[in-house]
């Protein structure tokens, strides 16, 4: 799986660079203004097996699950890409819909909160209605296969799918798990485009672009039962 990072500068820092990676699976480097961009490339290369090492123990974090009824109340949290936020109830207009996200808390209609289950999968469904197909869209580019179309699902049974004529299906509870365990569903499915089975050819096509995909299956295994509600 390529790697990308956010680089910050910094007028600040005199000469160190640093790297962290945030809790949604986001590596970020901060630098000095002079250091060249081929000494950050550099430092990058020479992170990569503890940045994989990070991803793979933060894909393993199981995110807390939503409450079992239908209403949701202040003090809640829900996951969206693998990082839990808290849910707020505020009575200012959100623009005509019952749930909004700022990118630090869910705002949730008070007139709503009793099903603020349903206005929480209307809001995921949205949400990977355009973040998936992007995802499949950028893999494609990688893999060199072409899907027909894509398809946002409600599956509670399998997390993707690919139909015999190539037509992808995902389900919408992938919108709470994180970054690489989202990529991992999508380079499975896109692989079926070129091998309709799971053989040792099929499995060695999606570790040749993802390669920790066993940790991203197990982090499915482990914390798949929290991201249905």
């Amino acid at each position: 799986m390529d790697l990308t990072y956010q680089l910050v500068r910094s007028k600040k820092r005199k000469k160190t660079l640093s790297l962290t990676v945030k809790p949604g699976g986001m590596v970020v480097i901060q630098a000095p203004y002079p250091v060249p961009q081929a000494d950050i490339e550099g430092f990058f290369q020479r992170k990569l097996p503890w940045i994989r090492q990070k991803l793979s123990m933060l894909a393993l974090q199981v995110p807390r699950e939503i409450p079992r009824s239908e209403a949701l109340a202040a003090g809640d949290k829900a996951s969206f890409l693998g990082v839990s936020y808290p849910v707020i109830i505020n009575g200012v207009d959100l623009n005509g819909g019952n749930l909004s996200f700022d990118g630090s808390c869910f705002i949730l209609s008070p007139n709503t909160a009793a099903s603020g289950k349903e206005s929480l999968r209307s809001w995921y469904k949205q949400e990977a209605s355009s973040f998936l197909p992007d995802r499949v869209s950028t893999y494609e580019g990688i893999m060199g296969g072409k899907c027909r179309s894509v398809r946002i699902s409600t599956a509670r049974s399998r997390w993707g799918s690919c139909s015999a004529d190539n037509r992808l299906a995902f389900s919408w509870r992938l919108m709470m798990a994180p970054p690489p365990v989202i990529d991992y569903v999508v380079i499975h499915e896109l692989a079926h485009i070129r091998e309709k089975n799971h053989s040792p050819h099929f499995w060695a096509l999606v570790g040749k672009i993802c390669p920790d995909y066993r940790n991203q299956r197990r982090w499915l295994r482990i914390a798949g039962a929290g991201l249905f509600f």
